[in-house]
């Protein structure tokens, strides 16, 4: 599991100094502390004395803290960006969705209707154009805080859904920019790379996911070719393509908008959850669904055309997500994107 890791340096700097004066001689010996804090430390042992790094930082500065291996949401290059989640619209009259590609991480949950809504991750590419966005659901509040306290943009909420967001772990960004070329409700879109300019975002922090680029396990799970698997009334599948799955939904791809980009991902997370009704319901009498990502369940991963069956757990909103095999080993996920479903 990828993260920061701290370092603290004692450093011991003895100073021998002699004074010369015009007719007297006398010798001063001076002995300073490095951390500043007034404590003797102790004498450097062989083994600590390896482990040390080449160059101390001066005296009553602390030490930098060293970045992490790999990101911990994609498993690639750091990016030393926070993170915005933001929810898109995912009914025929939001299509084509704008932005939805350069999402790191998108969660596929249902809502109300058995329709589905999607909430798109963003941490190391913020798109200038990105919508439609629409209001948030009570399943966001348990999700998100797995990022720690993640920006959410999104556009409006009722009454018991927003006051569990601003109770929650999580910095409420709601928009209402509307494009006159569209039909509202499913005309708000966001410049999401100039909300993160000025959000002042958190940086990203582990969410208990492992990468790893090559893993014997993978090498002998059983190959599988197209994905396909329900959320709600909604069809989700995945065709490899160029070592990636292009994303469809009832059978059409995610093509951009303005790009006409297709989305991939690298990785497909299938996750079985316990849906509940959570006392809202839309202006039709539509009951809300509440997806518990809390807990323990089954989870089935696909990457690189082949598939591992484990176990999800998670212990509370604030706690890492991880994926384990059946010897409780954290399951790899491949370096890239991913696209999670949650299935009641």
């Amino acid at each position: 599991m990828a993260g920061f890791v701290w370092g603290r340096a004692h450093t011991i700097v003895a100073v021998s100094a002699a004074v010369v004066l015009v007719g007297v001689g006398s010798a001063v010996a001076l002995t300073g502390q490095g951390d500043g804090s007034g404590a003797v430390a102790p004498p450097l042992t062989s083994a600590s004395a390896s482990a040390a790094p080449s160059s101390s930082p001066p005296p009553g500065t602390a030490a930098t803290p060293r970045p992490p291996a790999v990101d911990p949401l994609t498993g690639k290059k750091p990016s030393a960006a926070g993170v915005l989640a933001v929810k898109v619209e995912n009914i025929a009259a939001a299509r084509p969705q704008v932005g939805l590609g350069s999402a790191d991480i998108v969660f596929v949950e249902e809502v109300e209707g058995s329709l589905t809504r999607l909430v798109a991750v963003y941490h190391s590419r913020f798109p200038s154009r990105l919508g439609p966005v629409r209001s948030a659901r009570s399943t966001d509040v348990v999700l998100l805080p797995l990022f720690g306290t993640p920006g959410l943009v999104y556009s409006g909420a009722n009454r018991k859904v927003q006051r569990s967001i601003d109770r929650a772990s999580i910095r409420a960004l709601p928009r209402s920019d509307r494009d006159g070329s569209r039909v509202a409700p499913h005309n708000v879109f966001v410049d999401l790379d100039a909300i993160a300019a000025e959000a002042e975002l958190r940086p990203a922090r582990t969410i208990g996911w492992t990468f790893a680029a090559a893993d014997p396990r993978w090498a002998a799970a059983p190959k599988d070719g197209d994905v396909s698997g329900r959320v709600g009334g909604d069809r989700f599948t995945f065709a490899p393509a160029g070592g990636r799955y292009v994303v469809r939904w009832n059978g059409q791809p995610y093509a951009d908008g303005d790009s006409g980009t297709k989305a991939t991902t690298d990785n497909v997370v299938m996750m079985s959850v316990k849906n509940a009704p959570d006392g809202n319901a839309d202006v039709n009498g539509a009951r809300s669904v509440r997806s518990d990502t809390t807990g323990r369940g089954t989870v089935v991963i696909y990457r690189d055309g082949r598939r591992l069956t484990g176990t999800w757990q998670r212990s509370a909103p604030s706690k890492p997500l991880r994926f384990l095999d059946g010897d409780g080993r954290d399951l790899p996920l491949a370096p890239g994107r991913t696209w999670v479903l949650l299935r009641g």
